[in-house]
This record gives C-alpha cells, sequence and structure tokens, in this order.
C-alpha cells in the first residue's frame, strides 16, 4: 500500500463532518507532515464526501460504516485509537478528545520516523515514497489517564500535544485536545481557610500542636464541624465557577505541624497514621458532593506525615490519592534500592495499591536547592514508572525544574523519555535517550551519550536525594573535569551547527554552574567561569537557579552586579 509514490498521491485525507476541533488540527498536522516528508499534499475533505478508492479516514467517520468496519468506541475512551488498513484505505479513528489526534500523531512517528524531540527540533524524514503494510493492525489505550513530566519545556502546547502528554500544566487548547484540568492544583488548605481571614476570631478552626493553636501556614482541625461546613462549600463553590475543572484538590499545606487535638488525635491514631483524619475530612467532602458534581474528582495528598495509608479507611470512588516520593533516593530504582527511605516508600506504596483504586504518584526529577546541577535519574526513570504502573497507579506527575525559561538539568531529554514511557511504560528508555541525543546534539551525539553514562554511574553507589549541593559526594572534582572535557570536545564538533551547538552550551550549564561553585569567589579564575556561565544562562533565559530563587539573584553574587 503506497500513500505517495515519488511525491505524489492520489490519497485525500477524510473528516467526519462533525470532527471535533483535535480530530481537524489532527488532519492539518497529517497534511503538513505528509507533505514535508514526501512532497505531497493531500486534499482534507469531509466525510459527506463520495468515497474514493484511496483514503486515509480519520475518527468517527461514516465512510468507516461502508466498510463494515466495526470499532469498539468505549474501549478507546477519550485517548485511545486504533490505525489500520483495509483494501487501499488508512484509517486512524479514536476518541474524539484527543484520541484521533494521538492517532495521526503515533501513525507519524511509529511508521514513518517523525521525531518531536523539543519544541524547536522535529525530526523530518526524506519520504518521497511512503509505504504501508498491507495489513496494520494497531490499537493503543494509555495505562495512565493522567501524564506530565514539569519541566517548562514540556508546558508548549505542540510538543506536548505531539508527544501524548496531557497534564494541567501544559498550554494545550481545544484544538489540540486539551488537558487534566485541576482547580486548585496542590496544597489547598490555606485557599479554603485562609488564617488571616479566620485565626483571630476561630483558633479552633486550626491545627493544634503542642497545646497551641497554629496561626500562618499550619494545617487545618480537620474534626471540626465547622471546618468542615466551610470547606464543603468552598469547593462548592470551586466547582459551580470553575466547571472546566475535572479535579479540585484538597490537600494540606506544604508544611507539618498537623492537628493533635482530641478528635483529630483519636482518628489518626484508630487507622495508625495522619491520613486518618484527613480522609475522613476528604471522603467527607467528596460524599457531599458526589450527586451534586458526579463526573468531579477531589484529589489529596498521601504527603510527609500523611503518607501512610490508614488501616480501614478508604477512598470514596471519587477521591484520588496522590501519592509523594519526596524522601526517596533517586539514583537507584525504587522497587531494588536499599536505602531506608526506598524500603519504607515500598511499603507504603504496596499499602495504598490495596487500598486505593484511583492513586496518582508525585515524582521528583531535579535538585530543588540547585536546578542546574546533575541530577542523573535518566535510567531510573523507566523502572520507576514500569513499578508505578504495576502497583496500579493510574496517573503520574514527573515534577522537574519549573521557572520561567526553564532551564533546568536534562530538562528537554528527560521530558521526552518521560513522555514516551508514561503513553507505553515498556518503551526501551535507551531507544529514547540515543535517539534524543542524535536529534538534538548531531555529531556530538556519542559524545553527549558519554557523559550521560558517566554521570549515572556516578551515583551507582551513591543514594541521591532533591537536596544535594554543589559539593555532594558524587561531584568530585575529577568527575567535572572530566565532564568538562567532553563538553570542550562537543563545543567543537558542533561549531558549524548552531541548532546543535546552542544545545549542547546549554547542557553545559550544569558543568560550568559546579565548577564555579567549587572554585569559589576567591579563585582567580572563578569570575572568567561565572561570566562565560551567565553568558548561556542569559542568553537562553533561565529564570531560576534553584525553586523559587531568581537567576539574577545568583548573577548579582557572583559577579557583583
Amino acid at each position: 500500500m503506497k500513500l505517495t509514490i515519488e511525491g505524489t498521491s492520489d490519497y485525500q485525507i477524510v473528516l467526519p463532518a462533525q470532527a471535533s476541533p483535535s480530530e481537524r488540527h489532527a488532519a492539518l498536522e497529517l497534511q503538513s507532515y505528509l507533505e514535508q516528508a514526501s512532497g505531497a499534499k493531500l486534499p482534507i475533505v469531509d466525510d459527506t464526501s463520495a468515497m474514493r478508492e484511496h483514503e486515509i479516514l480519520l475518527g468517527n467517520n461514516a465512510h468507516l460504516k461502508e466498510l463494515g468496519l466495526v470499532i469498539n468506541w468505549d474501549k478507546l475512551g477519550k485517548e485511545g485509537f486504533t490505525i489500520k488498513t483495509r483494501g487501499g484505505r488508512l484509517i486512524i479513528a479514536g476518541g474524539a478528545q484527543r484520541g484521533t489526534m494521538y492517532g495521526v500523531y503515533t501513525f507519524l512517528e511509529s511508521y514513518l520516523g517523525f521525531r518531536w524531540f523539543t519544541s524547536k527540533i522535529t525530526r523530518v524524514p526524506h519520504l518521497p515514497t511512503i509505504s504501508l503494510p498491507a495489513h496494520l493492525d494497531d490499537t493503543q489505550v494509555p495505562i495512565l489517564e493522567y501524564r506530565e513530566p514539569f519541566f517548562t519545556e514540556a508546558f508548549e502546547a505542540d510538543w506536548a500535544a505531539r508527544n501524548k502528554v496531557n497534564g494541567q500544566s501544559m498550554h494545550l487548547d481545544e484544538e489540540r485536545g486539551g488537558k487534566i484540568t485541576y482547580f486548585p492544583f496542590v496544597h489547598t488548605f490555606a485557599n479554603l481557610l485562609p488564617p488571616e481571614k479566620y485565626f483571630k476570631d476561630h483558633p479552633e478552626y486550626f491545627s493544634l500542636v503542642d497545646g497551641q493553636r497554629q496561626d500562618g501556614y499550619a494545617q487545618l482541625c480537620l474534626t471540626n464541624p465547622d471546618v468542615r461546613r466551610i470547606a464543603l462549600e468552598g469547593v462548592r463553590q470551586w466547582m459551580k465557577e470553575h466547571p472546566e475543572a475535572g479535579i479540585y484538590s484538597v490537600s494540606q499545606n506544604d508544611a507539618f505541624r498537623n492537628c493533635q487535638c482530641d478528635n483529630c488525635r483519636a482518628q489518626d491514631e484508630a487507622q495508625g497514621t495522619p491520613m486518618g483524619s484527613l480522609l475522613d475530612f476528604v471522603n467527607y467532602i467528596a460524599g457531599e458532593l458526589a450527586d451534586e458534581f458526579p463526573d468531579k474528582a477531589i484529589d489529596t495528598l498521601a504527603y510527609q506525615y500523611t503518607r501512610k495509608a490508614p488501616k480501614d479507611t478508604r477512598p470514596l470512588p471519587s477521591v484520588i490519592i496522590r501519592l509523594c516520593n519526596i524522601e526517596c533516593c533517586f539514583s537507584h530504582p525504587l522497587e531494588t534500592c536499599d536505602s531506608s527511605e526506598n524500603t519504607n516508600f515500598r511499603r507504603d506504596m504496596e499499602e495504598w495499591a490495596r487500598v486505593s483504586d484511583r492513586t496518582y504518584i508525585w515524582d521528583y526529577n531535579t535538585d530543588f536547592a540547585n536546578y542546574w546541577l546533575p541530577f542523573p535519574n535518566y535510567w531510573v526513570l523507566q523502572p520507576n514508572i514500569k513499578y508505578f504502573v504495576e502497583h496500579g497507579v493510574k496517573g503520574i506527575f514527573e515534577e522537574g525544574a519549573y521557572p520561567p525559561g526553564g532551564g533546568g538539568e536534562g530538562a528537554e531529554l528527560k521530558s521526552y523519555i518521560m513522555a514516551k514511557l508514561l503513553w507505553d511504560p515498556d518503551y526501551d528508555a535507551d531507544v529514547a535517550i540515543n535517539e534524543f541525543c542524535e536529534g538534538v546534539y548531531g555529531a556530538a551525539a556519542p559524545l553527549m551519550l558519554e557523559y550521560l553514562h558517566m554521570m549515572a554511574d556516578s551515583v551507582k553507589d551513591y543514594h541521591m536525594h532533591i537536596w544535594e549541593g554543589t559539593n555532594a559526594p558524587y561531584l568530585t572534582p575529577e568527575l567535572i573535569a572530566k565532564a568538562d572535557a567532553l563538553f570542550q570536545q562537543m563545543l567543537k564538533v558542533t561549531e558549524r551547527d548552531e541548532l546543535a551547538h546552542t544545545e549542547v552550551e546549554k547542557a553545559w550549564v550544569p558543568v560550568l554552574y559546579v565548577r564555579c561553585a567549587q572554585m569559589g569567589k576567591g579563585n582567580p579564575d572563578f569570575l572568567p567561569l561565572a561570566k562565560q556561565l551567565f553568558a548561556i544562562v542569559d542568553a537562553n533565559g533561565f529564570g531560576q537557579w534553584r525553586e523559587g530563587n531568581p537567576t539574577e539573584n545568583l548573577r548579582n553574587d557572583w559577579l557583583g552586579q
């Protein structure tokens, strides 16, 4: 079956007359990419037109009925799709929201060789003649309903749609299928009962710790009936005012100091965890709103002091448990690492798998004290995602560096690997890494792979956490010197490839940053090196060097400006 022959084609793209915005966008994308690859521009028509022998049928198409092709639309849902060939026709049919669009991108990727490595770098194959197998039959439905690589570089709408991620932070519009939408996103107790509004007159609304009610950013008294009433009405208001959201977060503030009053303590002790009072509180709100808003979900965190699952209390069907692994080691797979942090997390993961039918994961992929620090977890991503899926997880949030302008270490590479694995946990991570390096770094790809492996090897015997410093034991001066030498070679071999050269410079930032930090401002070589670092940082608009701390602050400190 040939879609094009030496840059010509007699095929047309057929859309449903009532196609969704994302299906119309998918048709335009398919038309554009086929033209870029082959030179042939296929016309787009709707399914009220006469059926022809050579067609690409998109979506729930009237022409499918004439072919007698039965598709299980319920099984495909919003995001699943099927790619089939029948006679001289190619069929890409899926859920109207994102499924058909994802089918088009998968067809371009898996059968023609397109890749969308970054928002600026795409691999477009040269295919004057496009031949397909006579009998294609590929159906895919994502295992994970929620997929979010949380790096700034992953937020760009086209990259996100093409790589089939659908998270809250992606800039996805209706044409690109929309996304999983939260309101608010997380840590919402302060939204529901602001202490500046309530504490003066009602300190009993807030957590009791060591005999004192806590003002400021602490937690709520979750068994207080007035707190429940106010929170319930607050969430009800959110659902009315923000109907575009599908998930509403009722979750602890990003702090400790949970309530130890007699009622809260009794629930927590009975359930063996402070999650006892929290889940009872969340279940109450979800239960009260379930009939009024049957298609909405409530999300809460199993985070830090609430991470352990309760003995008996079960989340209601509309409650999502978002389990967080902030304490863990990220240089080794969660399932096999012998650190106490990972051993304890496995225990909690297994308990939540037993009691929760809808668990999401909040995973961590950057150093929050130093966004530019090497954090070589590239080959840990796949075993961890597979571990989550094997324990029934339905959604994964992969937190990385999210500042204005991006710039977190490995942001684009990690986002690409994550996108592939969140859609298909069995995707070969080595293939993703190798193809990314070839597509992004050009002639420097072998050297970049050597660097990535060297950095990953540096933490084989070290438990790496998310608050490492520039003098972390794995960042030895010898390692950094070897890394810098590799980058000098990479810069030289990409001198005539402006795009690859820029990408190599961006990847060099973590090494320059550690070199500067380790040498210190008293070293005569410090200032020239720091100026070189900030020239790259500023050229690429990297907005923060650590969480919540603008690049300008470090520049002023290091350059005295």
